[in-house]
């Protein structure tokens, strides 16, 4: 082959870049594609990755095949809009809330009103341009197109926002959820542990989440590594039904190992995020998303932590939400661990059995009654 061949072989070979450029998207999600194994490389090394053309076609052929996610429902502009001005808030709700309340009480501010009254108003309000604002919105509806097709927003308010999540200090405003939405009104109990578990520990959990699927129980994790993981992975195996609450938006994938689990739970059970897909993930995104985990369960199990481990963060978002939390005897008969002793101090329930702690849940319904 001689070089004009060669050279006409190599214009319809191209690299992650110009592959991401061609089909007209970041270089970022290009990769999350890639990793899902919808376009496979021809060649890869650890410093390049070269694309065959026609790959590139046939996947841009299958995606205008597929169903899209629909941008136009009401409560999904509802939050593009929200979203778009939490930008100029410091991505805080808080600020957010606070800054749309006013609006509200002052200017009688409608989120229904239209772009061509909202955005003149709203670019005033922070002091810039209306084409700067529209050029925010325009980037937060672009974002919000990568969410899966089949991606429900509930927005707090709605009727199909889950009531014991609404009662919550920490509640969301919207939450981003695919699968089965009716799992959010079951009843469901968090089963959480450390990321670096112990064979005894796994072992544990596998037999406690077996048996709340037996008792029809919905359980609920976070899709971490460890025990997170085990707990989705035996509700599955079991045939029960898993709710997976992410640190991320529902496009992406942490940790990258677990995608397979996530769009798994996705077909046969529910993934929850709080977060939008125009947000970076942040580390801080994980404990918050431990209150979401709590506020949709009646309980919460800690399977296995270390002092100071960031699964704790879990029960003490449960002791504030009035939930149970649960501690198997063996943690607390580990003198080398502090922590038992503190929240058994603080209302956590010890129980050495599956049997024990169903008769602490029974009891407590029936002392309420």
């Amino acid at each position: 082959m001689d070089r004009k061949d060669i050279l006409k072989v190599m214009e319809n070979i191209y690299t992650s870049q110009e592959a991401a450029e061609y089909l007209g998207m970041s270089y970022e999600a290009f990769c999350q594609i890639v990793q899902s194994q919808q376009i496979q490389p021809i060649k890869q090394s650890h410093t390049v990755m070269l694309f065959l053309k026609s790959d590139l076609d046939d996947y841009q052929k299958m995606s205008h095949l597929q169903e899209s996610f629909n941008i136009n429902q009401v409560s999904v502009r509802d939050a593009i809009l929200y979203y778009t001005i939490q930008q100029y808030l410091d991505n805080s709700d808080k600020k957010t809330l606070a800054f749309i309340q006013q609006i509200k009480q002052f200017y009688h501010f409608d989120f229904h009103a239209g772009l061509k009254i909202n955005i003149p108003f709203l670019a005033s309000q922070f002091h810039i341009t209306e084409q700067e604002f529209y050029n925010s919105y325009l980037q937060v509806k672009k974002a919000f197109t990568q969410l899966p097709a089949n991606t429900h927003i509930i927005k707090k308010g709605e009727d199909k926002y889950p009531q014991q999540l609404a009662d919550t200090k920490e509640a969301p405003l919207f939450l981003f959820v695919n699968g089965q939405i009716d799992l959010l009104y079951q009843k469901s109990i968090c089963v959480v542990g450390s990321r670096q578990a112990s064979p005894h520990a796994i072992e544990q959990t596998k037999q406690l989440v077996k048996a709340l699927v037996d008792d029809g129980f919905v359980v609920n994790a976070g899709l971490a590594k460890g025990i997170d993981t085990v707990v989705h992975q035996t509700v599955l195996q079991n045939k029960g039904q898993t709710i997976a609450v992410i640190g991320t938006s529902l496009h992406e994938y942490y940790p990258k190992e677990n995608q397979t689990l996530q769009l798994t739970i996705e077909k046969e059970g529910l993934v929850v995020s709080q977060y939008p897909p125009c947000q970076h993930v942040n580390r801080w995104n994980f404990p918050k998303r431990n209150a979401t985990m709590s506020g949709l369960s009646i309980g919460t199990v800690i399977m296995e932590a270390r002092e100071n481990s960031g699964t704790l963060k879990q029960a003490d978002y449960a002791l504030r939400q009035g939930r149970y939390v649960f501690i198997p005897q063996y943690i607390v008969n580990d003198t080398s661990l502090q922590w038992p002793q503190k929240y058994m101090d603080k209302g956590a329930y010890v129980f050495e059995t599956y049997d024990d702690m169903i008769k602490i849940i029974k009891n407590q319904k029936q002392e309420e009654c």
